[in-house]
């Protein structure tokens, strides 16, 4: 009679799609895990097994993608707070998820401080690796030893380091190992699937064109170079693209001896003045890219850790890159 009265009790909620979320004791070793990497002071140290117990419910989010990742896994009721960075007006949160980052708090990015988010008491901090700093949240065994979960992007580091190479496989993994601590692997795998399967046809679709040599280059202190083995040159490499294995600076010696099809340039705020710029150059002006008008802007958020963007990122490439073959729309709709 009282396993009768349990399941009456139960069955509402299994009806009503309510989740019982698995709850493992700390120090359990059957439990689940993900592996993550360790930073220290902007360095990728090892790789960091964080074993799981309780789903978080108290999660410091930094950065569009990153939130918007969780949005679009459908836990919006576990962020304590979120930043807007690489929120531009031209490229900005997603439609689909505009409702749901609005009604966020909201955490200044001249806050990301250790002390400030101690008094928060987060259960999991998500951020890029610049963010794990001595001037800024210090190291990610420093948050582990205090019982809160860290998951840095995998692809964040920073243009100038080129001993980690940054996959779209590793933007893939870090969307299913947030599905997995979130009990929300259906979704993220939602998300990896819809992604590879972009990939697939494009390449499939492309197969016999000519392929194109791309570069996608970034205006900072030098002119930065996205390489083979940066996120930006993958995702590019991965549709067929030809993208040159160069160093983090490139100069305008290297540009003309390379010579690109295809550039595609990082923009900030004024995107024709900083394309301009670019085609101006007098050096660039007999190079390919330039005659044929295939100088293209792109938003940070395509080319740094995109996570759930990386599909709407590899649209956007295959449109400039294989002109009037591929029209996606412009943001791709989880929910």
């Amino acid at each position: 009679m009282k396993r009768a009265w349990l399941l009456s009790l139960l069955l509402p909620l299994v009806l009503s799609g309510c989740q019982l979320e698995r709850s493992y004791p700390a120090g359990d070793d059957s439990r689940p895990f993900v592996e993550n990497i360790k930073v220290e002071n902007y360095y990728e140290t090892g790789v960091n097994r964080e074993y799981l117990s309780d789903v978080p419910q108290r999660v410091i989010v930094i950065g569009a993608n990153e939130t918007e990742t969780l949005l679009d896994l459908g836990v919006e009721k576990a962020i304590l707070a979120a930043d807007d960075g690489q929120n531009s007006q031209r490229y900005g949160i997603k439609a689909s998820n505009e409702r749901a980052f609005q009604r966020l708090p909201r955490i200044d990015r001249s806050t990301i401080q250790a002390e400030h988010f101690l008094e928060m008491h987060p259960d999991m901090i998500i951020a890029e690796q610049q963010f794990f700093s001595k001037t800024r949240l210090g190291s990610t065994d420093y948050w582990n030893s205090k019982g809160v979960l860290t998951m840095v992007p995998l692809n964040t580091t920073s243009p100038g380091k080129l001993n980690q190479v940054e996959t779209v496989e590793k933007e893939m993994k870090f969307i299913r190992d947030l599905g997995i601590i979130f009990h929300r692997e259906e979704e993220a795998e939602k998300i990896v699937s819809a992604t590879e399967n972009r990939i697939h046809d494009i390449a499939t679709t492309v197969e016999y064109h000519k392929k194109p040599k791309v570069m996608i280059l970034d205006r900072m202190s030098i002119l930065a170079s996205y390489g083979r083995k940066k996120i930006a040159g993958d995702m590019a490499a991965s549709i067929g693209g030809v993208v040159p294995d160069t160093t983090a600076a490139v100069s305008d010696e290297m540009m003309m001896k390379l010579d690109p099809d295809v550039v595609f340039l990082v923009v900030y705020r004024d995107e024709e003045k900083e394309l301009a710029w670019l085609r101006n150059r007098p050096a660039f002006r007999n190079l390919s890219f330039v005659k044929n008008h295939r100088l293209y802007g792109i938003p940070l958020k395509y080319v740094y850790g995109p996570q759930t963007r990386t599909i709407d990122a590899i649209g956007y490439m295959a449109e400039r890159m294989y002109p009037g073959i591929f029209d996606f729309p412009k943001e791709y709709d989880f929910h």
